[in-house]
């Protein structure tokens, strides 16, 4: 725990002192300004999301479904449950405790995925970056509501053959989209270890006399 706060004010400051000398990482003393990326993505999904569920609620009367065309619909409700429809039925003082510990817990992910997403390749780590700010809109569209109201407001629905699936909301929306993208920041993290291992032991092999091939330069 105490090692991602420190990874997150180092993201957020620039500040790569606290790491030991030595390290085999070049963007260990490079500042991380995943950060900024992050926010400029989940700021605008999060105002979105909050202008949608005003607009919604104001112009749409609750529990009504209006089809907007043949997949979608507005379909108002207002939904006391957390994240896929959990804890619905707990007291109020229950669901505030769970959603306490979610977020501390996503927002726990998050800091490291931040902290790691700086190592991957240059051209990889725009995918970090896209898929952080998309988890990151979606919490803070539904979390900003949720603290003032302890409800969110669902309104997107799309049909499913005959039937209307459960309506969502932007916030939900983005959360969605962005699971595949963790298997891309996943797959992208493997591939930057692996060549760190490459060029770490090419490096004990010449420091030895050896012949090993020279790696390329590696820039995470």
């Amino acid at each position: 725990m105490i090692r991602l706060v420190r990874q997150f004010v180092a993201a957020v400051t620039g500040e790569r002192r606290w790491r030991r000398r030595g390290g085999r990482r070049r963007t260990d003393y490079e500042p991380n300004l995943g950060w900024a990326r992050v926010m400029a993505i989940a700021f605008p999904i999060a105002l979105l999301d909050w202008a949608m569920k005003w607009v919604v609620a104001e112009t749409v009367p609750l529990d009504q479904l209006r089809v907007v065309s043949d997949r979608v619909a507005l379909w108002h409700v207002q939904n006391p449950a957390l994240i896929l429809g959990l804890h619905g039925d707990l007291p109020l003082g229950a669901r505030k405790v769970m959603l306490s510990i979610y977020a501390s817990i996503a927002a726990i992910l998050l800091i490291g995925v931040l902290a790691r997403g700086h190592r991957l390749l240059p051209h990889r780590r725009k995918w970090a970056w896209l898929f952080l700010g998309m988890v990151a809109g979606g919490m803070m569209g539904n979390l900003g509501e949720r603290v003032l109201h302890w409800r969110v407001t669902d309104f997107l629905s799309f049909r499913w053959g005959d039937l209307w699936l459960p309506p969502g909301n932007v916030a939900d929306l983005a959360i969605v989209l962005s699971l595949p993208l963790a298997l891309g920041v996943l797959f992208f993290e493997l591939e930057a270890r692996a060549l760190r291992r490459s060029v770490a032991v090419c490096g004990e092999t010449e420091e030895r006399g050896g012949s090993a091939p020279r790696a390329a330069p590696l820039e995470t």
